[in-house]
C-alpha cells in the first residue's frame, strides 16, 4: 500500500523539504481528465497521526497511475466533520498557472508551435524557471490568425485557446507541459463486462452539442461602433442529420486584423469547424474496474477494447477520464469516450 508524503511548498507551489509521511489516511483518490481536471481528495480519520501538519499550501506527493509515477498536489481546501475526520482537497502543481497571466497578443498568422511558445514566454510572472514547454505535435503546418484578445491565465489559454484553435492534448508533469497529438497508447487491453468491468453506466451529454454555428465578426458595442459582419445565410451547419437543432454563436473577431468580407468570414468559419467538428451526441460509458492478476496497466488516453461477450459486441474506444486509488496503486473507475449506444443497451439486458 502506498503512503502519501507531505512536503513544504512555497507560494508558487515549488516543493521543498519533506515534512512527514501520512500513514493513516483512509482514502486518496486522484481524478484525471484529458485536457481537464487533475486533482486529489484525501480522507483523514479522527486521531490520524500528523493530521495537523496538513495545512493550506503544503504539497502532498502521491502515485497517479499504475506505472508508479508520482506527482505533487497543493492543499487548497480542508473540510472537518463533527466526527473529527477531515477531507482534504488538493490540486495538481500545474494549477499554479491559473494565477499566471498572459497579457494578450494581436491577430497574426501563427503555427501551433509559435502560438504555444508565445503564450509561455509572455506569462507574468515568468514561468521559465519553473518548467519547460515541449511541442511534440506531428503537424506544425496549420495556421491561425486568432488573437489573445484580453489578459488571461496561462492554464486557461493552454487548455482553451490552444486546444480550440489547434486541437491536441496537454500532458502536465509537475510544472512541465507537453503538447501532443494524443496521449496514451494501445497496448491491447480488453475491458470485459462481467470480468474486469463490474459495473457500467451510460451518460448522454448535450452540454457542448451543436448542429451548426453562427459565425460573426465585431460587436454592437456603442464604444467601438464597428457593427457585426455575418456570413450569407448567417448559419453554417455541420454535415449530417442531427436529432436536435442547436446553433452556437462563434466569435471570430480575433481571426482578422480588420473587418472581413462575408466570404472571408465564411472561410474562417469553415476552418474553425474543421478543428471543432462534432462526432454526434456524446455517449460515454463509466465503468467500475476490478484489477485482475496479470492485467496490463492502463492510463489516461489509452485505447482499449470494450467487450460484452454474451452479445458478441466488441468496440475500441479511449479512456478520457479515470479515478485512481493512490493508496492501493490501481485504477478503480474509467470513463470511455464516444461509444456505440447499442453497446450499453446490450449490457443492461444481461444484468
Amino acid at each position: 500500500m502506498g503512503i502519501l508524503q507531505l512536503y513544504e511548498a512555497d507560494a508558487r507551489g515549488v516543493v521543498g523539504t519533506r515534512v512527514c509521511p501520512l500513514p493513516d489516511c483512509t482514502a486518496a483518490v486522484v481524478r484525471r481528465e484529458i485536457n481537464g481536471e487533475y486533482s486529489m481528495t484525501v480522507s483523514v480519520p479522527r486521531g490520524a497521526r500528523f493530521a495537523n501538519e496538513i495545512i493550506m499550501g503544503r504539497a502532498i506527493r502521491a502515485q497517479v497511475n499504475e506505472g508508479g509515477d508520482t506527482q505533487h498536489f497543493i492543499v487548497k481546501k480542508r473540510t472537518r466533520s463533527l466526527s473529527g475526520g477531515m477531507t482534504v482537497y488538493a490540486e495538481h502543481q500545474s494549477y499554479y498557472y491559473n494565477g499566471v497571466i498572459v497579457r494578450g497578443s494581436a491577430a497574426g498568422a501563427r503555427t501551433p508551435s509559435l502560438a504555444f511558445n508565445q503564450i509561455w514566454i509572455a506569462a507574468h510572472p515568468s514561468v521559465s524557471d519553473l518548467g519547460t514547454a515541449t511541442f511534440s505535435r506531428t503537424d506544425n503546418t496549420q495556421v491561425t490568425s486568432a488573437a489573445v484578445t484580453k489578459p488571461s491565465s496561462l492554464r486557461q489559454l493552454q487548455l482553451g485557446w490552444l486546444i480550440d484553435n489547434f486541437g491536441g492534448e496537454l500532458i502536465y508533469d509537475g510544472f512541465n507541459v507537453e503538447w501532443v497529438d494524443a496521449m496514451g497508447a494501445d497496448n491491447g487491453v480488453v475491458y470485459r463486462y462481467g470480468a474486469n468491468i463490474t459495473e457500467m453506466e451510460s451518460e448522454d451529454i448535450l452540454d457542448d452539442y451543436a448542429s451548426g454555428i453562427f459565425p460573426y465578426w465585431g460587436s454592437m458595442d456603442p464604444k467601438t461602433n464597428v457593427g457585426i459582419v455575418t456570413i450569407s445565410g448567417h448559419v453554417l451547419n455541420y454535415p449530417g442529420t442531427w436529432p436536435i437543432e442547436v446553433i452556437k454563436a462563434v466569435d471570430l473577431t480575433s481571426a482578422f486584423e480588420q473587418e472581413p468580407s462575408p466570404a472571408d468570414l465564411l472561410t474562417a468559419a469553415q476552418e474553425w469547424m474543421a478543428v471543432n467538428a462534432p462526432t454526434g451526441i456524446p455517449v460515454s460509458i463509466k465503468a467500475s474496474r476490478a484489477r485482475l492478476v496479470g492485467d496490463t496497466p492502463v492510463d489516461l488516453g489509452d485505447t482499449v477494447t470494450v467487450v460484452n461477450t454474451p452479445w458478441g459486441i466488441s468496440q475500441k474506444t479511449r479512456i478520457f477520464a479515470l479515478t485512481f486509488d493512490a493508496l492501493r496503486g490501481r485504477v478503480t473507475d474509467v470513463q470511455f469516450g464516444t461509444i456505440n449506444p447499442g453497446f450499453y443497451g446490450a449490457v443492461k439486458n444481461t444484468k
